[in-house]
């Protein structure tokens, strides 16, 4: 298994995780996206620079959805591959290396995966968050996106300079 598996695996191994860690499952559904948006999603910017070429996102996006489906973890698989998707199309436009590009599709698959966990875990509570708290959930979603692409820009740049990635 190459540089690039082991990026699935430890991200997918995070979130599984950290989202399992959180007892109380009907909390653990807004925790998630939080959860989920810190340590993984800066595994996995690292990981979008690191394959660097079309379909890595996409990629990404359903090799994590397929690992949370083995787990149980629909909502978290629905996100995954919607989030994904949507990653890839960002990057078709931005790249996928430099730090416009990291920030963008880090926000992306950010904004993708936090705003939709929230809303279908809620879903499955038999609950539809109201527009107002989605939309400020999304934007505090994107921002985190964001800043975790900036510091996985940083750390692939390291990277590529010490020579452990190319």
């Amino acid at each position: 298994m190459g540089f690039c598996g082991h990026i699935f695996l430890a991200s997918y191994a995070v979130s599984a995780g950290l989202s399992l860690g959180t007892a109380a499952y009907a909390a653990s559904i807004f925790l998630d996206p939080v959860v989920n948006l810190t340590l993984p999603l800066l595994i996995l910017s690292v990981g979008f620079q690191a394959i660097n070429k079309r379909g890595g996102a996409l990629a990404i996006g359903i090799i994590t959805a397929a690992l949370f489906a083995l787990s149980f973890m629909f909502f978290l698989t629905i996100t995954e591959l919607i989030a994904g998707a949507l990653t890839e199309l960002s990057a078709y436009f931005v790249g996928y290396r430099g730090l416009k590009a990291s920030t963008i599709n880090t926000a992306v698959f950010g904004l993708s995966e936090g705003a939709l966990s929230v809303e279908i875990g809620a879903l499955f509570l038999h609950y539809a968050v109201p527009a107002l708290p989605l939309v400020a959930f999304a934007v505090a979603f994107a921002a985190l996106g964001a800043f975790i692409g900036y510091l996985g820009e940083s750390i692939s740049s390291y990277l590529v300079r010490s020579g452990i990635m190319k």
